[in-house]
């Protein structure tokens, strides 16, 4: 019996691939260098602050002033480096999302500071980390460690009155004298109500993935390349390990690879010790990061040995005093807010 003709069916179109909801440049990494492509270059240099006018040295002082609340607050807290690296890699990667004329870096290290333990299944309290935040506040207007007779930033002084004329041991006694703050005050609150809305701003501008982020800090790559390159000096690792500490302060982590800070870190501190690595049949570094990243190399290491210039003003300013926001409307904390009045 003859089978009946089928009717061909008609195919079925193609469908459309469906579009990512999450912003891949988020997590990228942001080249300084871009062969043959300069304006793409600076493109991916030009943060949203500056666009909005704020001037790379500006902007440099509050990540600066911004990171060293953070690795003061990791010391308070007894937070291990891993925890402190991935608080400053959030804040670098908010600060290429935002403007700091929206969001202070003092609110910002605040919920960083969070994030960053849980993250790295270091978790402290809310309430830890806001009296933590508000013993650095006074010890940043008193100045407390800068020698405020050698040092003065002019008119950028935002320091409590009386701090020029204490020494350091009367600073210590009045910070000393704090009493505690009420968990049902005003203060707490304003301080509690800051770091819940900041890290509600942090996981939404960053998509809710920071799991990435502690496998990419250049400290997991030190130990690894100095057991390639056979290098046993315990002072060239350690002084290393500095670098990278150092380099948390920039947004390094944002523009280069962490192998490439790594190897950068392992050449200063081999360099200062006297320890000779292998430069043929090609330079060691190239092992680990490829050819032709020389120039990434030198910007790495001349960007880290810049920050460990204290007799420059903007690093000790950001290290020793409160530096105001740039906020269109005063911060939380600005002078003339309620925080700066009620916190002598």
């Amino acid at each position: 019996m003859a089978m009946a003709a089928t009717q061909p069916t008609p195919s079925s179109p193609a469908r459309a691939p469906k579009k990512c909801v999450v912003d891949k440049t988020i997590h990228t990494t942001l080249p300084f260098f871009i062969e043959d492509n300069e304006t793409l270059a600076k493109s991916a240099r030009l943060t949203p602050s500056a666009s909005d006018g704020i001037s790379p040295t500006m902007e440099r002082l509050h990540r600066l002033h911004g990171t060293s609340l953070l690795l003061d607050a990791a010391t308070l807290l007894c937070l291990p480096p891993s925890t402190y690296a991935t608080a400053c890699t959030i804040l670098h990667r908010m600060y290429h999302r935002i403007s700091l004329l929206q969001h202070c870096v003092w609110s910002m290290a605040v919920a960083c500071t969070l994030l960053a333990g849980k993250v790295e299944e270091e978790p402290r309290t809310v309430r830890s980390i806001i009296m933590t935040f508000a013993h650095i506040y006074r010890r940043r207007r008193l100045r407390f460690g800068d020698d405020v007779g050698k040092y003065s930033y002019g008119a950028a002084d935002c320091e409590a009155v009386t701090s020029a004329l204490l020494v350091n041991d009367e600073k210590e006694n009045i910070l000393r004298s704090v009493k505690p703050m009420s968990m049902g005050g005003p203060v707490y609150a304003e301080w509690k109500d800051i770091l819940l809305d900041m890290e509600n701003v942090i996981l939404k501008t960053l998509g809710f993935t920071l799991h990435w982020i502690p496998d990419s800090h250049p400290h997991k790559f030190i130990l690894y390349f100095v057991r390639v390159i056979e290098i046993e000096s315990k002072e060239v690792v350690q002084e290393a390990w500095n670098y990278c500490n150092d380099s948390c302060h920039l947004d390094l982590c944002v523009h280069y690879d962490p192998e490439v800070i790594a190897c950068a870190a392992i050449l200063m501190a081999s360099f200062n010790n006297n320890v000779e690595l292998p430069l043929l049949p090609q330079p060691w570094w190239e092992v680990f990061i490829g050819p032709n990243r020389n120039a990434h190399l030198s910007v790495v290491c001349n960007s880290i040995l810049a920050v460990g210039n204290e007799n420059e003003l903007d690093i000790r300013r950001s290290k020793y005093a409160f530096v105001p926001s740039l906020m269109e409307e005063p911060s939380f904390n600005d002078p003339d807010s309620y925080l700066w009045s009620v916190a002598d």
